[in-house]
């Protein structure tokens, strides 16, 4: 396929219950910069989002509707039945999106020039901004902004592991046809199928990149017992994942940063309590070694500011007073190691 040549692009959109979202997310896509196929495929949907659906269906020779048949595996066995249903319709790549996913114009055309580009792509994930916080309670408005900056954070992280990123989202993605079918589609029963499949790409011989100018934006959760959930299902899910692949050269190093993090995770709460005592003894400037280490990381906090869109003051307030963010990293931590918790029990893990 080359540059000159249009391709044959679809857009798969597993929604269930996504009457609120779901008319924002199609017309997105419908003013792509680069034509799009679009599949809106709703799983057990009790709500309005099939009507939604059906309305732009009749309105747009380029929307399609699937209802799911029995499916009781979520997102990855919603998407499977659809790349099941899709059978040998001649395609390029496919773009998964969830629901309330919300992207930029240019984001079709952007993924496809990467992909188009490099025949060892397997995949292309976008930038991962998150849309405003609308409500008024303090509390969600802190959390929110804490995963502002966190998100911002994947993507720098991305960045730097560039054509190896650790997982190509499931919120934007462009995804070479080929390649999914090549490695399966996904593991029904897989908690982070998004994880999982990057894995494959990879055991398979493919690389897996981002481009910061395929740009989307995604909810995320506003309260803690919301958030705890579902950072617990995507800890718990990792875990699993890397247990199921077993030690192998795409797994190895990610085995080992689960020991090196844990070490780590153990050393930070030591500091966080240390520096938590300091402040209150008022001493803080009297121990040099953690005034530096403090310094350091607040420097290399600031510089990752840059991959946050539209950054304003309180971005760069929540990151000077630190505490913040120390006491947020102090909670994924307890999350990662609640995860591990349950994985050595055997705990089943729900979404």
């Amino acid at each position: 396929m080359t540059m000159n040549t249009k391709p044959q692009l679809l857009a798969i959109i597993p929604a269930h219950n996504e009457e609120q979202g779901i008319a924002k997310t199609i017309e997105d896509l419908l003013n792509q910069s680069l034509g799009i196929l679009i599949l809106i495929v709703c799983d057990n949907c009790t709500d309005n989002t099939v009507p939604i659906v059906k309305e732009f269906e009749r309105r747009y020779k380029s929307v399609k509707l699937m209802e799911t048949v029995n499916n009781k595996t979520k997102k990855a066995g919603a998407i499977n039945q659809a790349i099941k249903a899709i059978g040998n319709y001649p395609l390029d790549a496919i773009l998964l999106m969830d629901a309330d996913t919300q992207i930029d114009r240019k984001a079709v055309e952007e993924s496809w020039n990467t992909l188009s580009s490099d025949p060892t792509l397997a995949a292309i994930c976008s930038k991962a901004g998150v849309l405003p916080y609308k409500g008024k309670n303090p509390f969600e408005w802190i959390l929110y902004y804490l995963q502002r900056l966190e998100y911002s954070l994947f993507d720098s992280q991305r960045v730097e592991t560039l054509r190896s990123i650790k997982v190509v989202h499931g919120m934007s993605a462009l995804h070479r046809w080929s390649a999914i079918l090549e490695v399966g589609g996904f593991d029904d029963n897989n908690l982070v199928e998004d994880y999982d499949l990057t894995i494959r790409y990879k055991e398979a011989g493919y690389n897996v990149t981002v481009n910061l100018e395929m740009k989307a934006w995604t909810e995320v959760p506003v309260r803690l017992k919301s958030w705890w959930k579902q950072r617990l299902r995507w800890n718990r899910g990792g875990v699993d994942t890397l247990k199921k692949h077993g030690w192998n050269n795409v797994t190895r190093n990610y085995i080992l940063q689960h020991y090196v993090m844990s070490i780590i995770t153990i050393i930070q709460w030591f500091f966080l309590i240390m520096f938590v005592i300091m402040i209150f003894q008022g001493n803080l400037l009297m121990h040099g070694f953690v005034l530096i280490v403090t310094l350091l990381s607040l420097l290399s906090s600031l510089y990752r500011l840059k991959y946050l869109e539209k950054r304003g003051v309180v971005d760069y307030v929540f990151r000077l007073l630190l505490l913040p963010e120390m006491v947020y990293g102090f909670l994924q931590s307890l999350n990662q190691f609640h995860a591990y918790y349950n994985f050595f029990l055997n705990k089943k893990q729900s979404w």
